[in-house]
């Protein structure tokens, strides 16, 4: 229980232990290969050596809880490693869990049922609230604080799906619910998928989608029935066996991965309801793959749903295909028929061209399987199913948007380029106030219109050449008239009659 209620160790640490603590208890310890025990849990090789590097690092209080011994056989080749957990003490708080559990469940999921295990055993009320208050994040922006009651809530829900927990509502203390842990889950009546069970035990589940590999359909505990004693020294109930999900001594231990299942087909693969259908996985036989985890099985429901992206499906990866039937089992779950789901991907297809279609698994998993419509459930991309006809929410939608996109279109007519254009000469400037020369009657510019046109240039050169010759003028200019013919103090120049303040300043305001 140290590591069930300490945040500080990761929910694939607590899985980790379960498995190690159950194949070190016989007497050479644990010597399952790193590959072998992520395997057994239908965890990623590298998640298992996370929880397993927690594990041997000293805890907040100093505490290791599991130690590995590196050996080599005689030639000099390593092997792997003799890994023992640490001996518990009779003082230490502690629950007894079925070690098919850490093969069934995911690490946040045996977490919470050893939780309610060791609660059950205690006799303790016990609530989500509370089962909330043990579980943490250990990444993102939220590590280190604790789950939400909704979030604990769904997580009972699932346990209670995969039958090994059995929840009587309002049937505790004080209207609490009621958790009831069993050693061994119930007879399934119905898969997830559809599909009845065979044995009348519900299958093992695999591992969550952000975890790597998991375990195939019949390759979970290899033992009949659990064995209470692993490694506490004062317990003598049992005498030492073989952990669950362990080969027995004198058949080998062999790469489930290299050989093929008993009722495999041509390609190594086969379903688990049918063996006439058609396998849609295919191994890979690259050495150097990505994945070297155990086989893929598909049920029957789930491979009649996907008939319709058959040779896009077959071309994805074996961990695609693992999301891609998990995606596809838990519509199915939610209530969407097998038609429907079935006639979505046929819709969608039809509508793709081919070669489009650069990530099979992408696109079935982004644009084949997501459900597209309104929040009503019977919406299917703006039709009801149930009844075939248009959906008023989704039509009323349509109509809004063409609304607010409609409106900011009405004053686009008067704009007419967002370019900014050369700003033009304003009209005023070239229409100037303008006379006639008395001489020769060209135009002129008039600066004073209280006195008339003055005389072009020519006819002002030629005037003036001809005073030259008569009497002198006079010594003293004429004064400014004034830009506005109030008056100025200041000598004018020329035939204006203006001063050179006054003329700029008539200039500026014809032209403005």
């Amino acid at each position: 229980m140290r590591l069930v209620t300490n945040p500080h160790y990761a929910d694939v640490a607590v899985t980790t232990y379960v498995k190690i603590a159950a194949l070190a208890s016989r007497p050479e310890g644990c010597t399952a290969a790193t590959a072998t025990i992520a395997e057994y849990v239908g965890l990623s090789k590298a998640s298992v050596e996370r929880g397993m590097t927690q594990l041997m690092r000293p805890g907040p209080d100093g505490v290791v809880e599991l130690s590995s011994t590196r050996r080599s056989l005689p030639g000099g080749c390593g092997t792997s490693a003799v890994r023992r957990t640490r001996p518990l003490s009779a003082t230490e708080r502690f629950v007894w869990i079925p070690v098919a559990a850490a093969e069934d469940l995911t690490p946040r999921q045996l977490r919470a049922y050893a939780l309610i295990a060791y609660a059950q055993a205690q006799k303790i009320p016990l609530t989500e609230s509370e089962i909330a208050g043990a579980l943490h994040h250990h990444s993102g922006q939220r590590a280190g604080q604790p789950l939400t009651t909704a979030a604990a809530g769904a997580i009972v829900d699932e346990l209670e799906a995969t039958r090994w927990i059995t929840v009587e509502r309002r049937a505790g203390v004080r209207g609490r619910h009621h958790f009831i842990a069993h050693d061994i889950p119930s007879a399934a009546q119905d898969l997830p998928c559809g599909q009845p069970s065979p044995t009348g035990v519900a299958p093992s589940s695999t591992s969550a989608p952000g975890e790597g590999s998991g375990s195939s359909a019949g390759a979970g505990s290899l033992a009949t029935k659990e064995e209470p004693r692993t490694d506490r020294p004062d317990d003598e109930r049992a005498l030492f066996s073989p952990a669950v999900g362990e080969v027995q001594v004198g058949e080998g231990v062999e790469n489930r991965c290299a050989r093929l299942p008993h009722d495999s087909g041509e390609d190594g693969l086969a379903l688990r309801a049918d063996d006439h259908q058609t396998p849609l996985t295919t191994p890979l036989t690259n050495p150097s793959g990505s994945y070297d985890g155990p086989g893929l099985t598909v049920s029957a429901r789930v491979h009649a749903v996907l008939e319709p992206v058959h040779w896009l499906f077959r071309q994805t990866s074996v961990y695609m295909q693992r999301r891609i039937a998990r995606e596809v089992g838990r519509q199915l779950r939610s209530g969407i028929d097998d038609a429907r789901l079935r006639q979505r991907l046929e819709t969608r297809v039809c509508r793709t061209f081919t070669d489009e279609i650069r990530d099979p698994g992408r696109w079935i998993l982004g644009v084949g399987l997501p459900r597209w419509g309104c929040g009503i459930f019977d919406c299917e991309a703006g039709v009801l199913w149930s009844s075939g006809r248009r959906c008023s929410v989704c039509e009323e939608i349509v109509r809004d948007r063409r609304r607010t996109t409609a409106q900011p279109e009405a004053p686009t007519p008067a704009i007419v380029h967002p370019v900014p254009a050369p700003v033009p000469v304003q009209p005023s400037a070239l229409a100037a106030p303008r006379g006639r020369c008395p001489e020769c009657g060209c135009a002129v510019l008039v600066l004073n219109r209280a006195q008339p046109a003055p005389r072009c240039k020519p006819c002002r050169e030629e005037h003036e050449g001809g005073r030259a010759s008569g009497p002198p003028p006079s010594a003293h200019p004429e004064v400014c008239a004034g830009w506005d013919g109030s008056g100025c103090t200041r000598p004018a120049l020329g035939s204006t009659g203006l001063c050179v303040r006054c003329r700029t300043r008539r200039m500026e305001r014809a032209a403005s």
